[in-house]
Formats: structure tokens, sequence, C-alpha cells
């Protein structure tokens, strides 16, 4: 997500939504991993095949492969999703609801293109009670996309 303007990754009406366990300093068990990831499986989202997270994944479901790990603690991973900005709001959500069922910290990360100087998502994100703090990073294009 932090190289868009290279990657195109995210385009125009797509919204990247990510969750960060364990951050800040606090750390997760993959067991609470899990119950995020099978949670968002459940809304039929896609998980972002970049992320080395999704690599544990079964993508279907969000059920973690390596079911020996689930015990073991970590001290972040961050769990990436991208979507169609009309089903933003659902995922968020889906992710506050999920946060009161583990037993870990986790930060959100809402991710889109700007477009005229404005964030596209900040309105939907306000009218859904979501508040979206301005101390974000912008890429401002400097780089050269690798897709159109």
């Amino acid at each position: 997500m932090k190289t868009n303007d290279v990657t195109g990754r995210y385009r125009d009406g797509e919204v990247g939504i990510a969750a960060e366990l364990g951050r800040p300093g606090v750390g997760f068990r993959f067991r609470d991993l899990e119950r995020v990831t099978v949670a968002l499986a459940e809304l039929g989202i896609e998980f972002e095949p970049e992320n080395p997270v999704t690599v544990l994944l079964e993508p279907e479901t969000g059920r973690i492969k390596y079911r020996e790990i689930l015990e073991e603690r970590a001290l972040s991973a961050i769990v990436e999703m991208k979507v169609k900005q009309e089903k933003a709001i659902e995922v968020l959500e889906a992710l506050k609801k999920i946060a009161k069922e583990i037993d870990t910290v986790f930060s959100v990360d809402v991710i889109c293109k700007c477009m005229d100087g404005s964030i596209p998502i900040k309105p939907v994100l306000d009218e859904a009670g979501f508040r979206a703090r301005i101390n974000g990073k912008t890429n401002v294009g400097l780089g050269r996309p690798l897709m159109p």
C-alpha cells in the first residue's frame, strides 16, 4: 500500500483496508489473527496476495493452514485486503465487532487514491461514524507506475 504510486494496486473506486494486529508493541497470538481473517473471509473479501500473512491462509475460509502455530505469539502481523468503496464500511464494521472478541489490539489502515486533492473515502467514513486521523501517509505520485 505504501508504494501505490508505483504499483497501481489501488485504483479509482477501490479501498485498501489493513488490520495491524499486535501494534503498537503488544503482540498477538495466531489464533486471534485467524479469528480476524475468518470474519473477513465470511464477507467474501480477497486477501492481498502480495502480503506475507496471506501465504499462511486458506483464502476462501481465512483459516490458518498450519494449525500448530495457533498458540504461538508474534509482535505484529498485517492483514491486508482490497474492496470496492461500497463494501468498505461493511468490512470496517466487521473489524470493529471482532475487536471485542480477540485478546490483542490492532490498528486499522484505510487506503485509497486521492482525487482532485480530496480523499474520496473520507465522507463515507465520517457518515458511518468512523473517525479518520489526518496524520496519514500520502504518496505524491513521483514514482513511475508499472501499470496504467
